[in-house]
């Protein structure tokens, strides 16, 4: 039903897109990004369409293709902060680090509050061994969300991985308060004693 209701709306721009949005959720690739880009022709300036374009493009293997939607995505909006973030998640696919520093540095400078940013850049900069940085990237991201699990669970990892166990345990107790059954977190928990 729903789905007679989106082809319904397909001859308005924002129609192929709530289609293509829905042919996303189902692992549609294929047919996402061919709705995708039949809005976009209708409506060149949906930039929202263009982060899942390349959302799309990268789940069918096509970064080439993924990169060039973002990178036009960046003309119609620079001060957008998400474009930067999917921007370094797509280079650090791609094996370009350098880049992928640059772009999720310049989501943060422009005021992103993505915890998923602070947890990818704080783990990307851990593994450049620019463990200052690192720390500093995932406790702004903490700050942003001290209950974040995602946060708590690199943290308590970082702080391990430095021989901190006592600014660990606070992270631990708090992945242990949120979700102690979870079995990414037990080597965490029985380093530090918590099992």
């Amino acid at each position: 039903e729903n789905k007679s209701f989106l082809n319904y709306q397909a001859d308005f721009p924002v129609g192929n897109i709530m289609l293509a949005d829905y042919n996303l959720q189902e692992g549609d690739y294929v047919s996402a990004v061919k709705n995708y880009l039949r809005g976009l022709k209708k409506d060149s300036l949906m930039n929202y369409a263009r982060l899942n374009l390349s959302a799309a493009y990268n789940s069918v293997g096509k970064n080439a293709e993924a990169l060039r939607t973002l990178q036009d995505a960046l003309k119609i909006d620079p001060s957008n902060e998400r474009i930067y973030y999917n921007l370094g998640l797509l280079y650090y696919e791609m094996k370009d680090v350098a880049r992928a520093s640059e772009n999720f540095q310049k989501s943060i400078d422009m005021g992103s509050s993505d915890l998923g940013l602070y947890y990818n850049y704080g783990l990307l900069l851990q593994q450049l061994k620019k463990t200052r940085e690192a720390e500093k990237v995932l406790l702004n991201g903490y700050a942003l969300s001290p209950n974040s699990e995602r946060i708590n669970f690199a943290l308590s990892y970082f702080y391990l991985e430095q021989q901190l166990p006592e600014k660990a345990m606070k992270h631990a107790l708090v992945l242990q308060s949120l979700n102690a059954g979870n079995p990414e977190y037990q080597p965490i928990f029985k380093a530090l004693g918590l099992i």
